[in-house]
């Protein structure tokens, strides 16, 4: 994947397009504050970062969309990225156009239309590039997440901003961001080939086996446990089940006879039947039966005797209330005189009438005064008898009260048996079905610990127990470790054969990439010497030149998947002193021009010697008088030549 052009589009329609060529080295040269260093931004926005970076001025004012074209191989195939500036104040945007086909153009304004996001937009780039599905495993201790490698991973291996490529602490692009450094030491072993591509899918495998792993060698390691205590377990629950009546008692011949019959008694339904007094209870509720019978017996007795007691006097008030009647009806005689005194003589007049003196008087008066006389004295003496009764009454009513009193208290202690009877009948079908769960655990255990059952589950468990074995193998740390420190130090090899072509301090010694801290790291003879260490913007800049050829020499070589770009910014700066320098391209000292010419000359013998594969694009103040230099040049900007042309900027300022 090399860029073949960059375009940048007005809003009224209009272009900018800064073309480049694949498998060369390809320049764009000017003064300062012509647009040089927006290039590298806009590369990086084109390659999926939702951030746009291009500063505040000119560009983000006139330029609506950015574009890039990308070969993607030597066939013509390619992919247009096409991303619109963020809306108003904001500086970042998910929207994206992705276009591929054959010798495909850039489209023009009216034709571009967001069609995917930045996510989707490195996923197919990078399966474009070749980058396949793989994950990064933190560790077990870690507390970070795993991490796929993807095309903006690839991207800080492509780019090198001006601030980076002249730091003695940044060896890689956005390096000194929150995260970044993790991102690089996870991916860069991915790239360079040391962790194998189908890595991931290996890992997923061993934790599936690991995890099935630890659950056979559980379930063998039970069936063994049960295997030893089967018999006894199932003798204590064929007892178990005996006693609570799931069984008949009867003689079991061997193990399976026993689960046999465990079987049929974790399934069978038996009646539900009162359990049994014992003889006490028994005893109780006979002794409480008949006192219940006596005190009913006595109860019944008062009662008929109050209810004789009741009529009788319901029927001597009767006979009161006649009598009553008829002393009422007599007492009227009252007004007559008496027949005679009490000596014998009367002085009353014979006729109860008139008073007239008769000579035979009439004696019926006096015998309806007699028998008025005697119903009173009959009356009175029913009225005495009254009282009586009503005590004898009262008596019976508290006699029958004491007699249900006790009878409920007896009938109360039979019904506590009966009860007591209930509580243990549904005790003794909860103690069934307990039982009848434990039969279930423990069969489902005993049918596992035959001969048959712990081959089967041994030879799981030897099975399980080899493929983790083999994968675990495959992916050994150490052998990881080895293969990428192999790829290291032929990345190693290169550095050190391109830092004497610089002609950088310590390249003498061995020098060699330290992924642990991300830098250089020379060891010389004192011990390693990182780029912290070294002097001079000089072996800075050339320690960076150095290890980004050495590393897409690499890429290139194997075939790792990587775009074959290398864009670098300004990495001349440090032989450019004065302003002259800058407006000229050409630094007045002799030492400076030769490490400038030392630099270019390095950047394109590696571009030739990997021809037509890798392609490094140069934004710089450099100006060779050489006639290759001329040759590789694809933008001089210079003399008012600039990124945005100025009919834009007067189309903005409304000129």
């Amino acid at each position: 994947m090399q860029l073949l052009a960059l375009v940048l589009y007005n809003a009224d329609g209009r272009t900018r397009r800064i073309d480049f060529t694949p498998g060369a080295l390809n320049i764009v040269t000017g003064e300062s504050g012509t647009g040089k260093s927006a290039l590298l931004t806009i590369v990086e926005y084109c390659l999926g970062r939702d951030t746009n970076l291009v500063p505040v001025g000119p560009i983000s004012d006139t330029v609506e969309w950015y574009g890039a074209l990308w070969q993607l191989d030597n066939a013509g195939a390619r992919a247009f990225v096409a991303r619109p500036r963020p809306a108003g104040q904001n500086a970042s945007t998910t929207l994206a156009m992705l276009e591929f086909g054959t010798n495909y153009e850039p489209p023009v304004l009216a034709d571009l239309r967001p069609n995917t996001d930045t996510r989707q937009l490195r996923q197919q780039l990078g399966r474009r590039t070749g980058i396949e599905e793989n994950q990064t495993e933190p560790g077990p201790w870690a507390l970070r997440q795993g991490l796929e490698a993807n095309i903006g991973h690839a991207a800080l291996l492509c780019l090198q901003s001006q601030s980076e490529v002249a730091s003695q602490s940044v060896m890689f692009h956005r390096m000194g961001e929150d995260g970044i450094d993790q991102a690089l030491r996870d991916t860069i072993p991915y790239f360079l080939g040391a962790v194998a591509p189908d890595e991931a899918r290996k890992r997923a495998q061993l934790r599936d086996a690991r995890r099935t792993l630890t659950r056979l060698d559980g379930e063998y390691e039970r069936a063994l446990q049960v295997a030893q205590t089967v018999d006894v377990e199932l003798g204590s629950l064929y007892s178990e089940a005996r006693a609570v009546g799931l069984v008949e008692d009867a003689d079991v011949e061997n193990r399976t006879a026993m689960i046999r019959v465990l079987q049929a008694a974790r399934t069978a339904r038996p009646a539900d039947t009162e359990p049994a007094d014992g003889p006490a209870d028994q005893d109780r509720r006979r002794a409480l039966e008949s006192r219940r019978d006596e005190l009913s017996a006595q109860l019944r007795v008062v009662m008929e005797n109050r209810s004789l007691l009741l009529n009788e006097t319901e029927a001597a008030g009767g006979f009161v209330s006649a009598l009553s009647q008829q002393e009422s009806r007599l007492t009227s005689l009252n007004l007559l005189p008496t027949l005679a005194a009490a000596d014998g003589h009367t002085d009353a007049p014979d006729c109860p009438a008139c008073g007239s003196r008769l000579e035979n008087p009439d004696p019926t008066a006096d015998a309806l005064r007699r028998s008025l006389e005697d119903l009173r004295a009959q009356v009175g003496t029913l009225a005495g008898a009254r009282p009586a009764q009503r005590r004898a009454l009262d008596a019976l009513d508290a006699e029958a009260e004491s007699l249900r009193e006790q009878l409920r208290v007896a009938e109360g202690a039979i019904r506590d048996l009966e009860r007591s009877r209930h509580v243990q009948a549904e005790a003794q079908s909860s103690s069934r079905d307990f039982t009848r769960g434990r039969i279930d655990a423990i069969l489902t255990r005993a049918t596992s610990v035959d001969e048959t059952g712990l081959e089967v589950l041994r030879q799981q468990l030897e099975q399980t127990r080899s493929a983790v074995e083999a994968l675990e193998a495959e992916l050994d740390d150490d052998n990881r470790r080895e293969q990428l420190t192999s790829r290291l130090v032929a990345v190693g090899r290169d550095i050190k054969r391109y830092a004497e072509a610089l002609d950088l301090e310590h390249s003498a010694e061995d020098v060699r990439l330290d992924l642990a801290r991300l830098t250089v790291v020379a060891d010389t003879d004192t011990g390693p010497a990182p780029l912290t260490r070294i002097g001079s913007a000089k072996n800075w800049v050339g320690y960076h030149l150095a290890t980004h050829l050495a590393l897409h020499r690499y890429f290139t070589r194997q075939n790792r998947p990587v775009p074959r770009f290398l864009m670098l910014d300004q990495p001349t700066q440090a032989h450019y002193p004065s302003e002259n320098d800058n407006e000229s391209g050409q630094p007045e000292e002799d030492a400076d021009r030769v490490a400038v010419r030392a630099m270019f000359s390095l950047m394109r013998d590696v571009v030739e010697e990997l021809a037509p594969e890798f392609q490094v694009i140069v934004c710089d103040h450099a100006d060779l008088p050489e006639p290759w230099f001329n040759q590789a040049v694809r933008e001089r900007w210079r003399h008012g030549d600039k990124l945005i042309p100025a009919t834009w900027l007067e189309a903005a300022r409304g000129d």
